[in-house]
């Protein structure tokens, strides 16, 4: 597969088979993800990868927060559903103090991700990097023992797809790409 067809083809998959992934694989894969662009490299990245057995606390405390969130009663804890994800990866961010630095170091762990999903896909692995509304949580943190010098960037759902999505349509790049600078009319 080509760079080309994988960053076109690549979709968000949200629907696994029970099939896992190996775990040397997702090692590989994020080793090679790690060569992402970071300014001075600071490197500012790193991983917790759930199982199928770790993810069902995390989802029993994300399923929890939405439905106290709503004033609905928490639930009790269930079994993962089918087409639950292999594994997860939580992406954790040092956060540096200067905004220029953590802008920075914002854009490279997003670029490692974009990295390991697209190699992931190559594999015939999907991915989708999702930002659940509690990551800022502190049971949330503690769980994934986030520190306070930390941020969790996303979880990252990884597994054989089941389900792929039908591309959606891009608007087109005239609508989105300006030539030159706006000048006054001499």
């Amino acid at each position: 597969m080509e760079l080309r067809e994988a960053i076109m083809n690549r979709r968000s998959i949200r629907s696994f088979k029970k099939e896992e992934v190996d775990v040397s694989t997702i090692e590989e894969l994020l080793d090679i993800a790690r060569y992402a662009p970071n300014h001075k490299m600071t490197q500012p990245w790193r991983f917790v990868l759930l199982d199928r057995h770790d993810q069902a606390p995390l989802q029993h405390l994300i399923k929890s927060k939405k439905a106290l969130k709503k004033g609905k009663p928490v639930p009790e804890q269930e079994p993962l559903s089918d087409d639950a994800p292999s594994h997860m990866l939580a992406v954790v961010m040092d956060v540096n103090e200067k905004e220029k630095v953590y802008r920075d170091d914002f854009g490279a762990v997003s670029s490692l991700i974009q990295n390991f999903s697209l190699l992931a896909w190559e594999k015939g692995i999907g991915v989708v990097w999702k930002t659940p509304g509690f990551m800022q949580d502190e049971e949330m943190k503690q769980l994934l023992e986030v520190s306070e010098h930390e941020e969790l960037v996303g979880l990252l759902h990884i597994g054989y797809p089941a389900v792929v999505p039908k591309m959606k349509e891009r608007e087109p790049l005239e609508s989105k790409l300006r030539y030159g600078l706006t000048r006054d009319s001499e």
